[in-house]
């Protein structure tokens, strides 16, 4: 039992840091948030004196997306000779004629729009922006996922924060939700998103700590992008790789909260877990590609070293809450080891989160009294956080142990979910071991009440209702992805035949 004791010590320990972690964000964000804003530096005057930027719009069979993405980027505000968009399209459904007939349309009207298809997959979307970069004019360039739809003034509202340092290598704008009204799952994953950009984003860029580009709705100048090495395809997170790359080379990134873009927020529980389980990968192989890098850059302070730690790590967490939820039973069933590891876990990871998702709904929504409204789906989003952490932890793991893998991107609306859900034997043997978990769970929650412990047995039922409820809502999707098919398969004979 020793073994078990010191893992157990060693993940609750670890747990509780992080949680301290969050806090901190937190302070930092509130801290900052009472200070006002640096001024920006003034626009220039002539169009002929504004700067050649090329929109990156990567797509890969999302037919159902693309017309819009196309269309917005062509709105955007920017004279049309110093502005070039690349549909970065590896599609290999109807979205390239979608995205080639909007292109073609834009072309028309005299807007610089150019698709450019891969007959392959090649580095996935880090290989998409490598090779659009090769030919891109701009000496800025922005980059929109698919289900993102920017604001024509995008463009000059972010472009003057380039100008306040040679240095300041992207921006990254806060993310909107274009579905926040579509389903109750939409509403529970907006406040975490809400969470990482309000809180997170913003104490981390206001503090001087590593700020990271999201992927999407930011602009990047093209010279940081080129001197930090490129695009790298060895990674699932091309963007978090990219960040650190650049700010270990002496960039830095700045976060505009006061900037949004609506995207679509996944609606299946499918979808939640493909992306996560990318996410929790890409992160750890971050982790392991640039620990090192981090410890030996002697221009990092040691609190600029944590916290670029603690973001590399975060989805690690999720491996040791599992692991905890195993050592529970046994410690149980022994008895002697569960007093003061449990405090430290509740204590502060337990609350770090939901405190950094008040603050979050507080800061946006305080004015039209909608913050507590919003606030209210804050347990479906920790059922669901705890339910995807048995996929993400097998992901960390993953991530640990080797570099690379099949980037899949995520669904977009229903009916993409509804088509994309995974409904090989390998995602229905994940459902049926997260109900193991569940059950597990359940039985580690019963012998700790029995051994005197109700606090910690009742976290232990959130855990066995986060894995019964994923598990449970993963098989049900799959079932009806295979009750569909045979219609979807007539669908589709019949479009041909006509």
């Amino acid at each position: 039992m020793i073994v078990t004791t010191v893992l157990y010590a060693i993940a609750t320990t670890a747990l509780g840091l992080y949680g301290a972690y969050v806090l901190a964000l937190v302070a930092q964000c509130l801290r900052h948030g009472r200070s006002p804003r640096p001024p920006l530096p003034p626009v220039a005057r002539d169009e002929y004196d504004l700067p050649v930027v090329t929109v990156q719009l990567p797509l890969y069979n999302e037919p159902t997306v693309a017309e819009r993405i196309v269309d917005a980027a062509a709105a955007l505000d920017w004279p049309r000779h110093r502005l070039q968009i690349q549909v970065l399209d590896d599609s290999t459904d109807d979205t390239t004629a979608t995205a080639r007939a909007r292109a073609e349309s834009h072309r028309r009207r005299g807007i610089d729009v150019t698709l450019i298809h891969r007959s392959s997959r090649d580095g996935y979307k880090a290989g998409a922006l490598a090779n659009g970069l090769k030919s891109a004019c701009g000496e800025y360039v922005a980059i929109f996922d698919a289900d993102f739809v920017p604001a024509p003034d995008f463009l000059r509202r972010l472009m003057p924060y380039f100008a306040a340092s040679a240095s300041i290598g992207f921006v990254q704008a806060r993310w909107e939700h274009l579905n926040y009204h579509r389903s109750a799952l939409a509403r529970a994953l907006a406040l975490a998103v809400d969470g990482h950009f309000v809180v997170e984003q913003f104490a981390r860029s206001r503090s001087g700590w590593p700020t990271i580009f999201n992927g999407s709705a930011g602009i990047w100048r093209r010279s940081c992008i080129e001197l930090s090495g490129g695009w790298h395809i060895d990674t699932l997170c091309e963007d978090m790789d990219l960040s650190y790359r650049a700010m270990l080379a002496g960039w830095r990134g700045v976060f505009v909260p006061d900037v949004s873009v609506p995207q679509e927020e996944p609606e299946s529980i499918g979808a939640v877990k493909l992306q996560h389980a990318r996410w929790a990968k890409g992160g750890a192989q971050c982790l392991r590609k640039h620990a090192v890098s981090i410890l030996r850059a002697s221009s990092w302070s040691p609190m600029q070293k944590t916290a670029g730690f603690a973001y590399l790590a975060g989805y690690t967490a999720h491996l040791l809450m599992v692991l905890v939820v195993l050592l529970w039973l046994p410690l149980a069933m022994d008895g002697s080891s569960l007093q003061q590891g449990p405090l430290a876990f509740l204590g502060l990871s337990g609350l770090g989160l939901p405190i950094a998702y008040g603050v979050a709904q507080w800061a946006l929504h305080r004015g039209d009294g909608s913050w507590l409204r919003r606030l209210s789906y804050l347990p479906l989003l920790l059922v669901v956080g705890f339910g995807i952490a048995f996929s993400n932890a097998l992901a960390v793991l993953s991530g640990l142990l080797r570099q690379g893998g099949e980037f899949h991107r995520t669904p977009k609306g229903a009916a993409d979910s509804a088509r994309l859900v995974d409904a090989r034997p390998r995602a229905e043997l994940l459902a049926w071991l997260e109900i193991g978990m569940a059950l597990y769970a359940i039985a580690a929650g019963l012998a700790l009440w029995i051994a005197g412990h109700p606090t910690t047995s009742a976290f232990v039922a959130t855990f066995a209702l986060g894995f019964g409820s994923v598990g449970i809502g993963s098989l049900v999707e799959i079932a009806r992805v295979r009750g569909d098919a045979p219609a979807r398969g007539a669908q589709r004979g019949r479009r041909a035949a006509l």
